[in-house]
């Protein structure tokens, strides 16, 4: 009863109000988000859990024909989709008869040559078989295999640069 006189009437207390509640959960739920996000990124340690480590791997095959030839496959795979049929080579530049070859090619079978690189090397080897034996199946199912064996200079003896 002290409290009527002391106090005004706007500060009387009448019960936990609605906004006293909310309050409170917010808190709780923030207190609760802030314990959980500590206890993920480590930063409270418990005792004997050991020293949290961070994990990583390393891609060891990088600049490798392994990874080299992964990549050629799956070049050769995305052009296959998208419909174009293509031959990669390395090495020097085309002669003239392998240029007028590879223009008739891609006349008659809409096959074209593209230069992967002027030098030959292991990764660049294995990038353009892996590539090229991709397109020889292709070139194979759609135009035959006569096609990809003989007009293409595919086989066994002789690949193409």
């Amino acid at each position: 009863m002290l409290s009527e006189f002391v106090e005004p009437k706007w500060q009387q207390r009448r019960g936990i109000r609605k906004i006293h509640v909310v309050a409170l959960l917010s808190a709780v739920v923030s207190a609760a988000a802030v314990v959980l996000m500590f206890n993920e990124f480590g930063v409270v340690q418990t005792p004997g859990g050991g020293e949290r480590q961070l994990i990583a791997t390393v891609d060891l095959r990088l600049g490798t024909p392994a990874l080299a030839l992964e990549r050629g496959l799956a070049r050769a795979r995305a052009d296959v989709e998208a419909g174009l049929l293509k031959l990669q080579r390395a090495g020097p530049p085309p002669t003239k008869a392998e240029t007028a070859r590879a223009e008739r090619m891609r006349q008659r079978y809409g096959v074209e040559w593209v230069s992967h690189s002027a030098e030959v090397t292991p990764l660049t080897t294995a990038y353009v078989d892996a590539y090229n034996g991709v397109m020889r199946a292709e070139i194979e199912r759609r135009h035959g295999k006569v096609v990809a064996d003989g007009l293409l200079g595919f086989d066994e003896t002789r690949k193409p640069r």
